[in-house]
């Protein structure tokens, strides 16, 4: 029971080479014996053993673009032949029951998806802490938003509001990097979600600096400073 149970958590966890990750689909699809019917029973105990590992780790929104960064990269995957090329006369052909290549190409695309939300959750999880923090509140005092200013010149807005434009507005997001100076521009929203923006060159971020969000025209201000009512505004504290 033993050797099973490794091949199980080997086959769960990956480790397998194709050859034998096919062998052990195949048994999984097609169960021969009571030994086969082992190997499902434990392939799908440590899949629940993982399972309740992973509903441990905190709930983390998607990065902005990493779904449409997943599908170009699985657009760009080489296509695999529908038919593979015939074997030399008089070889022993070994084929798949049906069901035994279906589980294989869902196992597969399993596979590719995993690891492509294990890139995106690292990616997320070695992302810096912000140099400052602003919760921005509107005119009744209520809180609207929280931006996240990194010292890269990026900005995380998140929204605390449903608060979406009318009609082909947008919501604009500023800073005043000068307390005496003209607010600039970090970029514009097409609706209340959390997102990402890379503004321009401007010095670190420091605390009681100013940031704000108004609703502006299509494609942002025409006048390159704030035209439309504010939604929130809030000077920036310092994160420990």
């Amino acid at each position: 029971m033993t050797g099973i149970r490794n091949l199980a958590e080997d086959y769960v966890l990956g480790l397998l080479d194709p050859q034998e990750r096919a062998e052990v689909e195949a048994r999984l699809a097609a169960p021969a014996g009571p030994q086969d019917e082992a190997l499902a029973a434990e392939v799908r105990a440590v899949s629940e053993s993982w399972l309740a590992v992973d509903r441990t780790a905190p709930e983390l929104p998607m990065p902005v673009g990493a779904w449409a960064a997943l599908q170009a990269a699985c657009a760009a995957a080489p296509d695999v032949p529908a038919v593979a090329p015939p074997p030399p006369e008089g070889a022993t052909v070994h084929r798949l029951p049906q069901a035994a290549r279906r589980w294989r190409g869902i196992a597969g695309l399993a596979m590719a998806a995993c690891i492509g939300l294990a890139a995106l959750l690292f990616s997320e999880l070695l992302t810096p802490d912000p140099a400052v923090m602003a919760i921005l509140l509107d005119a009744d005092g209520n809180s609207v938003a929280v931006i996240e200013a990194f010292a890269d010149d990026t900005v995380r807005v998140t929204p605390l509001a449903p608060v979406a434009p009318d009609g082909a507005q947008v919501l604009q997001v500023w800073t005043k990097p000068d307390p005496e100076g003209p607010p600039v521009s970090l970029g514009i929203l097409e609706r209340a979600i959390r997102s990402s923006l890379a503004g321009p060159d401007l010095p670190r971020p420091v605390a009681d600096q100013l940031f704000e969000i108004t609703i502006e025209p299509e494609g942002g201000s025409p006048t390159g400073l704030p035209t439309g009512p504010v939604l929130g505004v809030g000077l920036a504290q310092q994160t420990f």
